[in-house]
């Protein structure tokens, strides 16, 4: 039963455009992230070289405030073919932004954790994306030094899609040690979320 509504769903007219009020506002809190990172952006590119590097205020030199432009993805990589990485980034964020669509249009009201990770996700992904448009390349400003971070120069942008990468991987995990340990306790387990949901 639970499937045939699914695939209503699915199939239904007007699913590209149907949603749950969550997607505007989890779209909201997309762009607004995109914003911030861009403001930060246009500030760092806008102040004068002999300005970095410098550390940043309360962190006791553990982050630090630099300016290095990136053709390529998060911490270089690919750097040596822009137009590849500009692509493939547009690419990824508009299947990003269809995806959190459907998933609130197929799953409202659950799996909140989830739609936040792909949120935060489409918001750094997005600023990065109009940098490789308008520039081709990405500016980046701190460098977090700590471990394995400490070689590395990031954005906002770029921390955000880590950090829902993370959520949704965390939120994914959780639901599915939740429903093995209702199966190991007699109960039929359930991955679709409405028992377990995180």
């Amino acid at each position: 039963m639970r499937k045939k509504r699914m695939l209503r769903r699915l199939f239904g007219l007007g699913l590209l455009w149907r949603s749950s009020p969550e997607f505007p506002r989890l779209l909201f809190a997309s762009a607004a992230l995109c914003g911030l990172d861009q403001a930060v952006k246009h500030r760092i590119d806008g102040e004068p070289e002999e300005n970095f590097p410098r550390d940043m205020p309360g962190t006791k030199g553990k982050i630090r405030i630099v300016r290095a432009h990136n053709p390529g993805f998060s911490m270089g990589r690919m750097s040596d073919k822009p137009e590849f990485v500009k692509l493939s980034s547009l690419s990824i964020t508009a299947f990003l932004l269809g995806a959190l669509q459907l998933f609130c249009a197929l799953c409202p009201g659950r799996f909140f954790v989830r739609k936040l990770g792909i949120s935060l996700a489409i918001g750094g992904a997005a600023s990065n994306v109009i940098d490789r448009i308008r520039r081709g390349r990405v500016t980046d400003y701190l460098n977090i030094r700590i471990g394995s971070f400490r070689r590395s120069i990031v954005n906002i942008g770029d921390l955000m899609i880590q950090s829902g990468a993370l959520l949704y991987a965390i939120s994914l995990l959780f639901s599915l040690f939740a429903a093995l340990i209702r199966h190991a306790f007699g109960g039929r387990a359930s991955l679709d979320g409405r028992k377990y949901d995180n």
